[in-house]
């Protein structure tokens, strides 16, 4: 029984030794791929460090872009309230040009048409 119980422990010692072993395989690659995530990490941070400050410089100038961009509608914006303001201004002008003609000419065709006939009416009596 002593031998069975030796043989057994031997056994089981030789499984442990082994998965030891394996183990300490299983660690060495664990460690390489840690070593390989470590040097990704650190180069992906070189890396974006520039991105970063490049980031930084296109921010400031596209707040520029658009500090300008509004400066620039503001004064489109004036612009267009004047032309407006000017047409309306032409509009009613031309309501009033309009409204001071329009009865003193329409008055004058009134006589011309009526002078017409009348001597289209004298030039008739006078042909028969």
């Amino acid at each position: 029984m002593a031998t069975i119980f030796l043989i057994v422990a031997s056994v089981a010692l030789l499984a442990i030794a082994a998965a030891s072993i394996y183990s300490i395989i299983l660690m060495k690659d664990a460690k390489s791929v840690l070593n390989q995530m470590e040097s990704s990490v650190k180069q992906i941070s070189e890396n974006s460090r520039p991105l970063l400050e490049n980031s930084g410089v296109i921010t400031g100038k596209i707040r520029t872009i658009a500090e300008s961009v509004d400066g620039e509608v503001a004064s489109v914006k004036t612009a267009v309230d004047s032309l407006v303001g000017a047409v309306e201004e032409l509009v009613d002008f031309e309501k009033k040009v309009k409204s001071r003609i329009e009865d003193p000419i329409m008055d004058t065709a009134g006589y011309l048409a009526a002078i017409t006939k009348g001597i289209r009416a004298f030039l008739r009596v006078l042909r028969s």
